[in-house]
C-alpha cells in the first residue's frame, strides 16, 4: 500500500536518503525544510505520515509536533534527529511523536519503525496484526468497549468519556486498545514494545513511558491518581476495568 509522507528535514543528504528509501517502498514523498513550511504542505495535501527533525530551519520540531497533537491531529509522526540524550527523547515523546530514532541510523531500522506506525493507521490491522486482540473481539462478536463513563470503538478507532470525544494518536489507541481488552493483565515495558512497537529493543522504552502518561492526561480525570490506566511497580502497566 502506497501511502503520503511528508518529511521535514533540514539536511540535503539525509532527505535524499529518506526520499530514495520511501519511494523505492513505493510511497509518495513531500520534503519540507522549516515547520511553516510542513504545515502550508499539510493544508494543501493528504499526509499519512510526518518525518520530523527537529532542528529545523525555523526551530525545534517538537513545536511542530505539538500544534499537530494541539488540533487533534493523529497523523503517526516518526521523530529522526541527532538529538539524542535522554532528555532530548523524553522531550520529542512528550510533545506527541509516536517514535523516535536518533541519528546515525540504520536504513533497515528506520523503514521497520515507519512500517509499525503506518500499519497502526489502517483500520483492519486489529484484525491481522494483533492475534489476540483479535480472536477476543471475535469471541464477543463485539467491537465497542464500554468501561463506566469511558466508551472505546476498535471499529472507529475513537474514544469517549461520557459524551467528550477523546483524540488519540494511533499508536495510543494501540496501547490503550491492547491492555483494554485483557483488564487486570499486567504488561511489561517490553511486552508492550513487542506488540505494539514491534521491536524488542529496550532503549525505547522511554516510548511506552511517554505513551502511558499521554494517555492518562487525555483519559484519567486525575492522572496521578488513575482510574484506568494502573502502574504495578517494578514490573509494568495494567488497565482496570
Amino acid at each position: 500500500m502506497s501511502f503520503n509522507i511528508l518529511v521535514l528535514e533540514d539536511d540535503d543528504d539525509i532527505a535524499t536518503l529518506l526520499t530514495m528509501h520511501l519511494k523505492v517502498l513505493g510511497h509518495s514523498v513531500l520534503r519540507v525544510t522549516s515547520m511553516a513550511d510542513g504545515h502550508e504542505t499539510m493544508a494543501n495535501n493528504s499526509i499519512d505520515a510526518v518525518v520530523l527533525d527537529r532542528g529545523l530551519d525555523d526551530g525545534d520540531g517538537t513545536s511542530f509536533c505539538k500544534e499537530l497533537r494541539r488540533k487533534k491531529n493523529g497523523l503517526p509522526v516518526l521523530m529522526l534527529t541527532a538529538r539524542d540524550s535522554e532528555s532530548d527523547v523524553v522531550d520529542g515523546l512528550e510533545s506527541g511523536a509516536d517514535d523516535y530514532l536518533t541519528k546515525p541510523f540504520s536504513v533497515v531500522q528506520f523503514q521497520a519503525r515507519l512500517r509499525a506506525l503506518l500499519r497502526r493507521t489502517i483500520h483492519d490491522s486489529w484484525q491481522t496484526d494483533n492475534t489476540d486482540v483479535r480472536s477476543e473481539e471475535e469471541s464477543s462478536n463485539s467491537s465497542v468497549l464500554v468501561f463506566d463513563d469511558l466508551t472505546i470503538n476498535s471499529k472507529t478507532f475513537s474514544v469517549c468519556r461520557g459524551e467528550v470525544d477523546i483524540s488519540l494518536t494511533a499508536t495510543e489507541f494501540a496501547v490503550l486498545l491492547l491492555m483494554a481488552k485483557h483488564p487486570g493483565q499486567v504488561y511489561s515495558k517490553d511486552a508492550l514494545l513487542e506488540k505494539v512497537w514491534q521491536t524488542k529493543f529496550e532503549g525505547y522504552n522511554h516510548a511506552v513511558c511517554c505513551t502511558i502518561n499521554r494517555l492518562r492526561s487525555k483519559l484519567e480525570a486525575t492522572p496521578d491518581k488513575p482510574r484506568y490506566i494502573q502502574t504495578v511497580w517494578g514490573v509494568g502497566y495494567k488497565f482496570t476495568a
